[in-house]
C-alpha cells in the first residue's frame, strides 16, 4: 500500500466550531438542585414558553452562528412528553458547513448541537493535536456547565480509554468524545448522559447531546444486599462446561474444558431480591448454532486425476442418501403444506464439523393474504432431522387475542418433539434457556423459544444441543435445530475447583452497582438496581490453566494500559504520556522502561504505530509462535511504509545508535529521498567528520527538524539511545508539519 493511500485512509470527518477559550458564566448549581421537569404539551405550540424567534436568537448567540450560514430550516418534534425546536443552518459556499440545534420549546434548555465544516483550502492536520485530551475534557466540562448547569450536579465524567489515534501524516482533525453519566444515590445510570465532542486541533466545541428523562423513579439502595452476597449469587452462576472454539473448517479443533458465566455479559443480579434477572431484552442466551455452510460438490470431474485427499472426499458421497430419499425421510417426520412449492435443494456441510453432510430443502408459497416459507435440513447419511423452520408473514392480527399456551406447556411440547426425533439424546440434555421469543401487542407472547445443551459426563457441551420454537397460539413446532458432533472430550482431572474460577472472574474489579432499565425501547419501564460484572472482557476461562478465554478459545491477552508506573521524574515523562494518549505506546505490565536502551524492533513498533499501522506492542512476555507472528506483522508494516528496506529486518535485538534512529525517523517522514543527497547539507557539529558521508543528510535533517539535539556541540552518531530519549524524538517527529 502506498504512503499516500495510508494517509488517505487516516482521514476522517472534519469539524469546526467555537474556539477553546476561558468561558464567562455563572457557577454550576449546587448538587441539591434537580433539573426542572418539562410540562407535557403534546405538540401544542400555544403552550410553548419559548417562541421560535427566541429559540433562533438563543441558538445564534450561544453557538456564534455566522451570517455566512445563509440557509435555514426549522421543525417541531414531540416525543416522551417533550416538545423541542429543531433548528438547522447550512452554508453552501466554500468551505461548506452545517449547524443543527435542538432546544426544549418549554424550558428553553439546549438539548443538542452538532456542527461540521469542510476544511478550508490549504489547511491540513498531522501529528499530535494542538490540544490534549485532558485539555479538551476541561473545555467540555465548562461547556456542559454553561449549557445545562442543573444537570451537571448529577453526572460524572466517564473515563475514556478509546482516545483517537493521531499519527504522523496528513489526517482528518482529531475529535475527542466525552461522556458524562448520570449518578443517582451514588449509583450510575448510563442510559441518562451528556455527550460532548471537541476538536483537538482547532480547540472547537463541535457537538453536544443531552439524553435525559425528567420523570424517572429510582429505587433507593436502602435494603440492598451486600456486594459479598451478590458475589455469592454470582458464584452460583459460574458453571463447568465443554467448549469447542468456533473456527471455520477446523475439524481438528480440540474440545476445551472451561468455566463460564451463565448468561455471559447479561448476568444481572437484582440488588434487593438477590436473584438473577431473566430478561430476554438484555440477556437472551444464543448458542450460536451456526448451521450448515460451505457448499460441497456432489461430483468430481472424471477427466482429471484426483489427489488422495480429493478422492477421499468423493468416496464420502458414495454412502450418502440421494436428495429424493432424504426428502422422503423428512416428509415422514414433518408435514409439508400442500400449497407450498419446493424451490431448491442443496447438499452442504456443517462448517464447524465438515464430516456431517446435510441435504437442505426450501419451499415457499404466496396467496392474496399471506406469504409462507419453509426450509429443512436432513443428515445425508443417517436421514435424521437436523433442522426445519416454518415462517408465515401474516398470522395473528387481532390485538386482543391471547396466547393459548403457558411457558410450561410450550416447554413440554418442545421436549416431546425432541424425544420423538431423538429418543436417546433427549435424555442427555439440559435446559439452557427458555421463554417468550416474540410478543404481540399488550404483552402476549407470539412464540416461545427453548435452548438445550448437550450433556457429556454430566457437563454441558454448549456447542451441541437442541433449539426449538413453539407457537404460543397453536402449540405447533415452528422451528427446530439439532447439533450433535462425534468428538473426544477431555476428562476433568487437574481442573480448577469452581470457587477458584469464581475468584478469577471477580479479580478485575468484581461487581458494580448500576441502575438498569431492562425492557429496552420503553422509557416508562421501571428501573432495576442490579449488580453486574465490572469488567466483562471475558466470560469464560480455561478450567485447566485458569486463563481467561476469548470467543476463539485462545487466551485473552493481558490487559494493556497507557499509564506507566516507572516514568515519574524522567525527562521524557510528558513525551511518553503524549505517545500513550495517542495510542502509539502501551504496556502490559504498567512499565515503559525509559532508561533501557531501545532496540531496533521496539523502535520499529513505535514508528509503525506512528504511521497508523497500529500493532500490539512486542514485549518479552510474548512467547513462541505468538511473538513470531507479531514480529512478522511489525516488519511487514515497516517495509510497506518504507521505514526499512527489504532485507533490513535482521538484528532486531540490536540496540540503536543516534544515527540509526535518525535514519528510521527520516524514512518514516518520507524524507529519505532528499536525505540521500549529502552534498546539499552542512553538518556543523564538531564531530561531523565521524558521520559517514552517505548518512550526513540524515543527521543534518534530524537536527534541522528538531528530532534530535546536539550533545555539547557534538552529534555523537554512535551513542546508544534510551527508550525515553527515543520517545522524545518521536514526539518531535510527530510535530513536524509537512
Amino acid at each position: 500500500m502506498s504512503k499516500k493511500m495510508i494517509s488517505a485512509l487516516m482521514a476522517s470527518c472534519l469539524c469546526g466550531g467555537l474556539i477553546l477559550s476561558p468561558l464567562t458564566m455563572a457557577e454550576a448549581a449546587k448538587a441539591s438542585v434537580a433539573p426542572i421537569p418539562s410540562p407535557k404539551i403534546n405538540g401544542d405550540l400555544s403552550q410553548a414558553k419559548l417562541p421560535l424567534d427566541q429559540a433562533i436568537t438563543k441558538a445564534k448567540e450561544i453557538f456564534a452562528i455566522s451570517p455566512t450560514y445563509e440557509q435555514f430550516e426549522s421543525g417541531i418534534n414531540t416525543y416522551d412528553g417533550r416538545t423541542e425546536w429543531q433548528l438547522n443552518w447550512t452554508k453552501n459556499t466554500e468551505p461548506r458547513g452545517n449547524i443543527s440545534v435542538r432546544i426544549n420549546a418549554v424550558t428553553g434548555e439546549i438539548l443538542g448541537m452538532d456542527r461540521w465544516e469542510d476544511l478550508p483550502p490549504g489547511q491540513r492536520f498531522s501529528g499530535i493535536p494542538k490540544y490534549s485530551y485532558d485539555e479538551g475534557a476541561k473545555a467540555a466540562t465548562e461547556w456542559a456547565k454553561k449549557l445545562v448547569p442543573d444537570y451537571m450536579a448529577q453526572v460524572t465524567l466517564t473515563p475514556n480509554q478509546d482516545n483517537p489515534f493521531y499519527g504522523f501524516g496528513e489526517r482528518g482533525s482529531a475529535e475527542y468524545y466525552y461522556n458524562f453519566t448520570r449518578v443517582v444515590n451514588g449509583v450510575s445510570f448510563p442510559e441518562h448522559n451528556i455527550n460532548v465532542r471537541f476538536n483537538g486541533d482547532t480547540g472547537q466545541f463541535v457537538g453536544f447531546n443531552l439524553q435525559w428523562q425528567d420523570q424517572v423513579s429510582f429505587p433507593s439502595p436502602a435494603g440492598k444486599i451486600s456486594s459479598a452476597q451478590a458475589e455469592k449469587v454470582f458464584g452460583e452462576n459460574v458453571e463447568l462446561i465443554y467448549f469447542r472454539p468456533q473456527r471455520s473448517g477446523a475439524k481438528d479443533a480440540p474440545v476445551k474444558l472451561a468455566y463460564r458465566i451463565k448468561k455471559g455479559t447479561g448476568l444481572f443480579i437484582d440488588a434487593f431480591k438477590g436473584e438473577v434477572i431473566n430478561d430476554s431484552g438484555y440477556s437472551y442466551y444464543d448458542r450460536a448454532m451456526d448451521g450448515a455452510a460451505g457448499m460441497a460438490n456432489a461430483e468430481k470431474s472424471a477427466v482429471q486425476e484426483l489427489s488422495p485427499v480429493e478422492q477421499a472426499d468423493v468416496d464420502k458421497y458414495k454412502n450418502l442418501l440421494s436428495a429424493e430419499k432424504a426428502l422422503e425421510q423428512f416428509k415422514k417426520m414433518i408435514q409439508v403444506p400442500a400449497d407450498l412449492k419446493q424451490t431448491e435443494s442443496r447438499l452442504t456441510q456443517d462448517y464447524q464439523y465438515p464430516e456431517q453432510k446435510i441435504w437442505n430443502f426450501y419451499w415457499n408459497g404466496e396467496s392474496s393474504t399471506s406469504y409462507e416459507s419453509m426450509n429443512a435440513g436432513v443428515d445425508a447419511v443417517t436421514g435424521e432431522l437436523i433442522s426445519f423452520n416454518r415462517w408465515q408473514k401474516t398470522q395473528y392480527n387481532t390485538v386482543d387475542q391471547k396466547s393459548q399456551l403457558t411457558q410450561e406447556q410450550a416447554q413440554k411440547k418442545a421436549e416431546e418433539f425432541i424425544k420423538k426425533q431423538q429418543t436417546t439424546r433427549s435424555g442427555q440434555i439440559k435446559l439452557a434457556n427458555g421463554g417468550p421469543d416474540e410478543y404481540m401487542e399488550k404483552g402476549n407472547p407470539r412464540s416461545y423459544h427453548f435452548s438445550y445443551d448437550r450433556l457429556v459426563n454430566n457437563i454441558p457441551f454448549i456447542n451441541n444441543g437442541f433449539e426449538v420454537r413453539v407457537d404460543a397460539f397453536t402449540g405447533e413446532i415452528t422451528s427446530y435445530r439439532m447439533i450433535w458432533w462425534n468428538l473426544s472430550f477431555p476428562n476433568t482431572q487437574g481442573s480448577l475447583e469452581q470457587p477458584k474460577a469464581v475468584t478469577a472472574f471477580l479479580a478485575d474489579g468484581g461487581l458494580k452497582l448500576e441502575y438498569l432499565r431492562l425492557t429496552r425501547g420503553k422509557n416508562d419501564a421501571p428501573l432495576n438496581l442490579v449488580y453486574r460484572l465490572k469488567n466483562d472482557a471475558s466470560t469464560m476461562l480455561d478450567a485447566k490453566t485458569g486463563q481467561l478465554l476469548g470467543w476463539n478459545g485462545q487466551p485473552v491477552p493481558p490487559k494493556q494500559t497507557n499509564v506507566f508506573t516507572d516514568i515519574a521524574g524522567n525527562p521524557a515523562e510528558n513525551d511518553i504520556n503524549l505517545l500513550a494518549k495517542a495510542n502509539i505506546v502501551k504496556s502490559q505490565d504498567g512499565k515503559f522502561y525509559p532508561d533501557r536502551n531501545i532496540n531496533k524492533l521496539e523502535a520499529l513498533e513505535m514508528l509503525v504505530a506512528s504511521r497508523g499501522w497500529y500493532q500490539e506492542p512486542v514485549y518479552r512476555i510474548l512467547q513462541g509462535k505468538e511473538k513470531d507472528e507479531q514480529v512478522k506483522r511489525v516488519i511487514s508494516a515497516a517495509i510497506s511504509l518504507g521505514i526499512i528496506e527489504p532485507g533490513e529486518d535482521q538484528n532486531l535485538e540490536q540496540e540503536l545508535s543516534r544515527l540509526d534512529l535518525a535514519k528510521l525517523m527520516i524514512n518514516t517522514l518520507d524524507y529519505d529521498g532528499v536525505a540521500k543527497l549529502p552534498q546539499i547539507y552542512q553538518l556543523k557539529s564538531k564531530d561531523a567528520e565521524v558521520v559517514p558521508a552517505e548518512w550526513k543528510g540524515y543527521a543534518a535533517l534530524s537536527l534541522g527538524l528538531g528530532l534530535q539535539n546536539e550533545l555539547q556541540a557534538n552529534y555523537e552518531p554512535t551513542q546508544k539511545v534510551t527508550r525515553g530519549a527515543a520517545a522524545t524524538s518521536l514526539v518531535h517527529m510527530l510535530q513536524v508539519k509537512k
